[in-house]
């Protein structure tokens, strides 16, 4: 359970974050691959639902409801869409400033007060269409896209600078202790509560919020530096479509077929590995080569890069 806590301390952080690096506002791409790409999966998910799960949709508002709401992991898309819309005010925000700019860092401070307040405010309402995570982790997506010179310069200087790249990896590691330390106090025993689809009322906190923020945009400034080298993340995203779209739907197929049911009662360590085997096997047959090009020519059959 440390290892859950730890990596729920920083794991979606660091997605959010990479997705707004990488961010471009583009209305056609919008439409013809991610609003795309969520209904697919959304299909996907629907199928696997109705016969994996059995669910009974007329119990959870009806067919065109599971299909339009976003179910467990495809959340993810369903923000994307939003977040995308606000792109223009935070680029703007980012690359013109404000009057008498300091370093040119005065605007994207502004956009990450106005996006942590929206985040904390939003919190105190019960939202309709599942809206709660689009609001919860909005501000790391913001702060990929309003810190993103600082971060690549970041990245620049660590890659010729060894003895930084040493100070973040020395500083993920007594970070990861210490918060594991901390998991006792009430709140730092929270870090899957942002995953909820309820707000405060749910056991989320204000406090726990802003330490999470901090948490997140912490580690994954950590993590640039430590990846600066080698550019060990270039690339990465080309290769995740598939692990994200099906790896709830596998993990549901391991435990129909008992493979998990197989360490029940064994060491914590022959747990571990067996986990982690699975785990292994999981991510090299998702990402095969016809794994891959099928993801790939589903999310572009509208959208075709140039």
């Amino acid at each position: 359970s440390a290892s859950l806590f730890c990596i729920y301390a920083f794991h979606m952080a660091l997605f959010c974050i990479c997705s707004g690096l990488v961010a471009r506002f583009n209305p056609r791409k919008l439409v013809t691959q991610q609003l795309w790409l969520y209904l697919v999966g959304q299909t996907l998910m629907l199928a696997f639902r109705a016969a994996v799960l059995r669910e009974n949709f007329a119990e959870t508002g009806g067919l065109l409801a599971a299909w339009l709401l976003p179910w467990r992991h495809i959340w993810y898309l369903y923000a994307l869409i939003f977040w995308h819309l606000t792109l223009p005010l935070l680029t703007r925000l980012r690359d013109k400033g404000l009057p008498f700019a300091l370093l040119g860092l005065a605007g994207s401070c502004l956009g990450m007060a106005l996006a942590v307040g929206l985040a904390l405010a939003a919190g105190l309402v019960d939202w309709p269409f599942t809206l709660v995570r689009v609001f919860a982790f909005y501000p790391f997506y913001a702060c990929g896209v309003l810190l993103r010179p600082q971060l690549d310069r970041l990245a620049a200087f660590a890659a010729e600078h060894r003895p930084v790249r040493l100070v973040a990896a020395a500083g993920l590691v007594l970070g990861a202790y210490f918060l594991w330390v901390l998991r006792a106090d009430p709140i730092m025993d929270h870090s899957a509560e942002l995953f909820h689809d309820v707000s405060y009322a749910g056991g989320d906190r204000v406090q726990y919020r802003v330490v999470f923020y901090l948490v997140g945009i912490v580690t994954t400034a950590a993590l640039t530096v430590l990846a600066s080298r080698r550019h060990l993340l270039a690339g990465l995203g080309r290769h995740t479509l598939a692990i994200y779209l099906l790896h709830l739907p596998v993990q549901a197929l391991l435990v129909e077929l008992g493979l998990y049911d197989l360490m029940r009662g064994k060491a914590t360590i022959v747990v571990v590995l067996w986990s982690v085997l699975l785990a292994a096997v999981t991510l090299a047959v998702l990402n095969l080569s016809p794994v891959q090009r099928a993801c790939d020519a589903v999310a572009n059959c509208w959208y075709k890069r140039k």
